[in-house]
This record gives structure tokens, sequence and C-alpha cells, in this order.
């Protein structure tokens, strides 16, 4: 191993001629030179530990009677270094395996060494060569994995450790096809994916999908969550501004895979299921339901839900509410006395145009819910007249939440109104009624 340590003494002479220093008071140049100060100093201390990491692994050979960790009263290097320097023990196997993988690639090593890329970019390297070409890297060209190597050093010293992640990856990747393909076969062999338990009202849910899988459903998540296109719903007037969804994203991904299975369900192509399409059922009283509180259960869960999603349920298709009498007699099965039609469905998508109607929200037709602008227990028909598409989410808040939904003239309207913000009632939805409705305002004759 090369002598360590050569470049540290003038990062550290820089930074201790500043020191001791409040950041609060430095200059805008001062605080960026007293960063890149620091990011050298650490980059330089990275090197001086993986290099005594690296000997004391060297002097620690278990089979030697002479062993460094042993005579320090440890049985591995890595409890040595553990003891030595009071860091965990998951820590200090982390940094005596780094030290022994540089030893692979020397280009890397020195590097390292040398001050000029830290351990993370070095990690970077490594993991990604090794896990591509092989653990030894003996399936790839010698030659051809020490150009790599330098190109990937090269890129280290001037871009963040991501970005040498993701280059090497695909450096490696092209070290030998064939570890790609294994890797392929793999994550094929390990996929999974399961719905646990209901467990305090949430069930978890967990997998492993292969990159084709993965590409898919991160694809269609992206295209609704971060829409790069226009957004085609006119509500606000042009000094307005859409009032903004609060849900953070991994909301939004739940709502949407909630979304895509209830489509599903709806759908004439699914398997049918003791001659039915795949339907869950939603238990709650009559009582419970017209009240607007109370108790609903989800069939083979035994927790409780507010009896608000059952009377959300009601709307759709893919889940059916079940509605007991006080005596448990069972009064209807509420999907086929509420529920709209699929025949339904589609003239109400083509009215509002094929998305929630709530501005912003670019939920498609398939995916949303079909809601009871009058509630059923309060008279409301169900019919195209009384009925406006919602995605999950705003279906689940519509009572409670910001915005507010009315029919005028077959037309849906919607108000946003919170916090002492108001915009008031406008056209919802960019389908047929909505530009007939527009098109016939502006060949109306001037008044006189």
């Amino acid at each position: 191993m090369s002598k360590v340590g050569s470049a540290a003494c003038g990062a550290l002479a820089r930074l201790s001629a500043v020191l001791p220093v409040d950041p609060a008071v430095l200059t805008d140049g001062q605080l960026v030179r007293l960063a890149e100060d620091l990011a050298a100093v650490h980059r330089h201390l990275d090197a001086m530990e993986l290099a005594v990491a690296g000997e004391v692994q060297h002097r620690s050979d278990p089979e030697a009677p002479d062993s460094l960790a042993r005579r320090l009263g440890f049985k591995t290097a890595a409890g040595a270094i553990q003891g030595l320097t009071k860091s965990s023990g998951k820590e200090a196997q982390k940094l005596v395996a780094q030290a022994t993988e540089l030893k692979k690639l020397p280009a890397v090593e020195a590097a390292v060494l040398d001050g000029r890329i830290g351990r993370e970019a070095a990690a970077a390297i490594s993991g990604e060569l090794q896990k591509a070409a092989g653990k030894d890297l003996g399936r790839a060209d010698a030659v051809q994995v020490a150009l790599v190597e330098a190109e990937l050093v090269e890129l280290a010293t001037t871009a963040g450790a991501d970005e040498v992640k993701a280059r090497a990856a695909e450096k490696a990747a092209l070290l030998d096809i064939t570890a790609v393909e294994d890797q392929a076969q793999k994550a094929m062999a390990q996929r999974y994916f399961s719905i646990g338990p209901t467990v305090d009202g949430a069930a978890k849910v967990s997998g492993l999908l292969p990159a084709g899988h993965a590409a898919v459903a991160r694809g269609l998540f992206d295209a609704f969550i971060n829409p790069k296109g226009r957004k085609t719903v006119t509500f606000a007037p042009a000094d307005e501004v859409t009032p903004e969804d609060s849900r953070t994203a991994g909301q939004k991904r739940a709502d949407l895979f909630r979304d895509i299975c209830a489509s599903q369900a709806r759908s004439a192509e699914v398997p049918e299921m003791g001659g039915d399409h795949p339907t869950v059922w939603i238990s709650t009283t009559v009582k419970e339901l017209h009240s607007g509180e109370g108790l609903a259960f989800y069939a083979g869960t035994p927790e409780p839900v507010p009896v608000s999603e059952a009377e959300q349920a009601a709307c759709t298709g893919g889940i059916q509410t079940v509605i007991f009498g006080d005596d448990g007699q069972v009064l209807r099965l509420g999907r086929s006395v509420r529920g709209f039609t699929r025949r339904q469905r589609r003239a109400i998508a083509l009215r509002d145009g094929g998305t929630c109607v709530i501005p912003g929200c670019s939920v498609p037709a398939q995916w949303c819910e079909v809601h009871h602008v009058i509630s059923y227990k309060d008279g409301g028909n169900t019919d195209l007249d009384n009925g406006v598409l919602l995605c999950w989410f705003h279906h689940h808040e519509i009572d409670s939440g910001p915005w507010q939904i009315r029919m005028t003239g077959g037309t849906p309207e919607v108000r946003y109104a919170h916090g002492g913000r108001v915009i008031d009632w406008a056209p919802a939805g960019n389908g047929t009624a909505a530009r007939l409705r527009a098109q016939a305002g502006a060949q109306e004759p001037p008044g006189p």
C-alpha cells in the first residue's frame, strides 16, 4: 500500500487557519470555501481510516499466532476496529470490507488514498463493478476493467456519488452481459407482492419487483403524480391559481394503486368468481348509514372502519355495500340499488371529459368512481344528472374537504372554499357537455 496523507497537510492547514469559526458570520465566498475545505479534509480522513483498517486486517490473520486482533483481545479485524474507534460493529465491518474490496481495484484505491475521491464514490464504483462483473471481476477482460475504472475515477473527482453510481452501473453492464442476464433471472425468481393483515386500520404492502415490472408501475404513477403534459381542465380565472393537492407523493401512489385495482374489478374482462366479478363486501346497518355515524366492516377483516366508507362504497362498482336491519336481516345489497351501471359511467365520462372533475386532478375516468351529487339517503337518484366522476381521494373527502359540487343544467360545477380563500362556482370538466355549453355561450347575441 502506498503512503497515505501526502496531500492531507494542505487541506488540514487551510481548515485550521480559519478555526474556530462561526459559519453564520461568514460571507458567501468564505462559506463556500469552508465547505470545500471540509470536504477535502473528510476525504483525507476517509483515506487514512481505510488505510488503517486495511493494515489491521492484514495483521490480523486468524491463522497467525501473532494476530494483532487477538493480541488486542478481539477475534477479528472488524472487532479490533470497533474496539479501537468505539464505532458500531456494522460500521467497523463495512470499513474493513471496503478496504479489502479496494485492493481489487488499484486505480480506485489510489484515488481514495490520495484524497481525490471519498469513500462513498469509491463504494459506488466498487459495488457496481463487482455486482455486475462477478465478485472477483474474473469474468471481465482485465484491460477493459482498468479502462472503465480510470474513467469512473475521473468522473468521481467532479460528480456526485449518485451520478457516479449510475454511470458505474452502465459501464459494469457492458463488461459482462452474462452477469446482467443472471441478475435479471434472479430478480424474476425473487419477485413477489403481498398484502398483510389489517392491523390498527392499515395493511402493510410489501414486494420485490423486477426492473421491467417496476418501470411499468413507476411510469404509470409518475404520469399522474408528476404529469408533464398541459392540464386540460379549466376552472380558475386567469389571475387565479388552482389550489394544489396537499397529498404527499407516497399518499398519491397509494390512492392510485387503489384506483387501478378498483378499475380492474369493474372491468368486463376480469375473470368471474362464483359467477360474478371480484367484489369487496362492506357491511353496515341502515340506521348507521342514514345517520352517517357508526361502524362498517370489510368482509374478512375484523377491524371496523367509519361508516362513511360504506357510504362512499355504495356509489361504486367493485365494492358492494350490504345493508342490515337492527335485527340482522339483510335489507338490500347496495350496488344493485345504488351503483351506476357501466353504460351510465360511459355517458358520464363522455360528459365530464374523461378525468376526475376536480381541477388539476388527472386521474382517468376508468379509475374514477361515480359520486351521487345529492346523496342517495337524501333522495338523490342514480341517474346521469346526479352523478359525477371523482377519483377515490376526492370522493373520500368531498363531504368534508374544500371542494364542493353541484349540478346546473346537467353539467357539474365545482367550488373551492378553504382557509378564507374562495373560488366561486364554475363549470368542471372538459367533456362534451362543457364544450357545447361554452360554444353556446360564445354564440349568444350581445345584449341591448
